[in-house]
């Protein structure tokens, strides 16, 4: 494959569920995502069976479980979370939105980040999304963090 620069307007990325960059444009490199998140929201716990996570803290409160270990961070807070490891998060602050940049590593399973976020939106059962999540090399495997009161 060539590799060329790539580069993603936010109407794009806005236009895909918040994905800037596809593992399809990036020879498979990586695929990444700029996430608005509201308060209270997160993802189940869940790994990748071939892909690594990074999260990136861009504004607000955000918790992490990865593996054994909770996690809080804010504003510049970063976490690596190697393939096959359980992790999920939860968006801490109750007033306003934040903003979460996650990196997959290598750049493959793109059905992912495009049908899942959609899917979860439009009200898809989790049994459903846990069954769209494998054919994308992801297994949910436990339930959302819930907000600390």
């Amino acid at each position: 494959m060539s590799q060329s620069v790539v580069i993603t307007q936010p109407e794009t990325t806005l236009a895909r569920y918040n994905i800037a960059l596809l593992g399809e444009e990036t020879s498979e490199q990586l695929s990444l995502r700029v996430q608005n998140v509201k308060p209270g929201e997160g993802t189940p716990l869940h790994i990748h069976t071939d892909q690594a996570e990074t999260f990136h803290v861009i504004s607000g409160t955000f918790r992490f479980r990865a593996g054994n270990d909770e996690l809080t961070g804010g504003p510049g807070f970063t976490v690596h979370i190697p393939k096959n490891t359980p992790h999920s998060f939860i968006f801490e602050d109750k007033a306003n939105n934040g903003q979460l940049i996650s990196v997959l590593t290598p750049g493959i399973h793109d059905g992912f980040i495009r049908n899942i976020p959609e899917a979860e939106a439009n009200g898809t059962s989790m049994e459903e999304l846990s069954q769209m999540a494998e054919t994308f090399g992801a297994k949910i495997i436990g339930p959302k963090l819930t907000p600390k009161s």
